[in-house]
């Protein structure tokens, strides 16, 4: 849109590579080994921009990044020092459900993050509070793929009885671009959530539906799946291991709360930015979860040869 962005990451050349054609040249500016601890990198990154957006947040915890730091200290030093330099705008993403008395903590630094963000740049912060993200990459429909491919069984934590109300990640980018059209967006929170309420055990029914393989769940209670997940977590507090978040004594915490569109006068929707959301469920949105069908994107095998071919209603909001 005519914008220069300058991305810092800390990833492998290959992995942000794709994102330089996204714009025309020069136009996408990588910046490769940041450090966000470091305050001189902060600087650098941000040093001729306008507008910051953070982004950075974790669904676990690692031996070298606490929630508290990833979601709490670092919202802050990035927001103090964007205030020092001038910085106009400031957006910065949280999650739904994240709030003090949240299950979780997770959640809980989230939301300690936003108040910090409030406290330093006030009606310069706009804050997004979005749901889970569906899309190519997300980590909600591709892990259930992944488990139905690998596993013998999908595992649901207490039955998969958590609502959730998922939102397309296109949906999530065209709210922050229309928020910007407007100075009114500053110092405003919005509440980014799709017009479908689900069960978790519904979502993993609709990926087995979509890519036509047999329904296979096992229920687990939450005691037993943290036991098992307990002995990857211990490592992964002490090595690079990384843990699968759904199975981590916090994550299986999350799992308390449904994470829902929050009831008010005052809650800021995509209404609010004159957006109507997709349904996570059909068209564009799940093209990609088709290609885990076995035999390709057309065909599939088990599921209508075996006759559970009843295919997926989505529930009403």
């Amino acid at each position: 849109m005519g914008t220069q962005l300058v991305l810092p990451h800390r990833c492998d050349d290959l992995q942000v590579q794709h994102l330089r054609t996204m714009g025309d040249l020069g136009m996408v500016v990588p910046l490769k080994d940041f450090n966000v601890r470091d305050d001189d990198a902060i600087r650098r990154a941000i040093s001729r921009s306008d507008l910051v957006i953070n982004l950075i947040g974790a669904d676990v915890e690692t031996w070298n990044y606490s929630f508290e730091e990833v979601h709490t200290d670092i919202p802050a030093r990035l927001a103090k020092i964007s205030k020092e330099m001038g910085v106009e705008r400031f957006v910065h993403f949280s999650c739904l459900g994240a709030t003090p008395e949240a299950p979780s903590r997770r959640l809980r630094t989230k939301a300690a993050g936003e108040d910090a963000v409030r406290s330093e740049l006030g009606t310069a912060a706009t804050i997004f509070k979005p749901a889970v993200a569906t899309g190519t990459e997300d980590r909600l429909f591709n892990q259930y793929a992944r488990w139905i491919k690998l596993l013998p069984f999908v595992p649901l934590v207490d039955g998969g009885e958590q609502k959730l109300q998922p939102v397309w990640v296109r949906d999530i980018a065209q709210a922050v671009v229309n928020a910007l059209h407007t100075y009114d967006s500053m110092g405003k929170t919005y509440h980014l959530a799709g017009p479908d309420v689900f069960t978790v055990r519904e979502l993993v029914q609709f990926t087995y539906d979509t890519i036509r393989e047999v329904p296979t769940t096992l229920s687990i209670p939450a005691a037993a799946a943290k036991l098992a997940g307990a002995p990857r977590e211990w490592l992964s507090k002490r090595t690079p291991f990384k843990p699968t978040a759904a199975f981590t004594a916090d994550g299986i915490d999350e799992l308390k709360a449904n994470m829902l569109l929050p009831s008010g006068p005052d809650v800021l929707t995509f209404a609010d930015l004159d957006i109507a959301p997709h349904r996570v469920t059909e068209g564009v949105p799940i093209e990609y979860l088709r290609y885990y069908r076995t035999g390709g994107y057309e065909l599939g095998t088990v599921h209508e040869e075996a006759g559970a071919g009843r295919g997926f209603r989505s529930p009403t909001a």
